[in-house]
């Protein structure tokens, strides 16, 4: 557990945050009713470098590594898994090494990591730096909410979180990544993601 007064050194990362338990629960559900379809599993995704199940297995390593993280940091040691700029690589890396059904793993792994993250002040390893348990929560469900669009974009409707879900990810952005006020706030994530341009 973080000890009194232990906050992380970046102040955009502080908290209090919320602990988004039943909401990354419901956009796990909602990821797997939708990527779990067998039509969809080896088409291209909206990442150039995966299909849809490779997506997947993205987010199977993504939260197997939180909970890795949560544990080793519980053991003392909060140093970074990688340097902040080696996310990309890393994340390319994972899908590559990845092996099994990705849809089980990612069930297994969310339940895993959510699981363990009951104190949503505990601080924990991450590649900024130590970051409260909340927030990884709350970094998980923007994966979740974010690769669904992902996988949905290219074949048909694209995916939209429902608004309890939109109005926790607005916060995270607002407050981490400085999200623009005013507009739609999905269509901001989108754009400040990536998945969108600017124009």
């Amino acid at each position: 557990m973080a000890t009194e007064g232990e906050q992380p050194a970046d102040p955009r990362l502080r908290g209090p945050w919320p602990l988004a338990t039943a909401q990354t629960r419901a956009e796990l559900t909602a990821y797997l009713a939708t990527a779990a379809d067998p039509a969809l599993a080896g088409k291209q995704s909206l990442c150039p470098a995966w299909t849809v199940s490779q997506v997947t297995a993205h987010l199977a390593a993504t939260f197997a590594r939180f909970a890795g993280q949560l544990v080793k940091s519980r053991g003392g040691d909060l140093s970074p898994p990688f340097a902040a700029d080696e996310l990309s690589t890393e994340n390319l890396r994972a899908v590559e090494r990845f092996s099994g059904d990705p849809d089980l793993a990612l069930r297994d792994e969310v339940g895993r990591f959510l699981a363990l993250a009951t104190d949503p002040g505990e601080l924990m390893a991450h590649q900024f730096g130590p970051i409260p348990a909340g927030l990884q929560v709350l970094f998980g469900l923007n994966e979740l909410a974010v690769h669904h669009y992902d996988v949905t974009a290219p074949h048909g409707p694209a995916y939209r979180p429902p608004d309890p879900v939109l109005a926790l990810l607005a916060d995270v952005h607002g407050r981490v990544n400085g999200l623009p006020s005013g507009g739609d706030v999905w269509d901001g994530i989108l754009r400040q993601t990536g998945r969108k341009d600017g124009g």
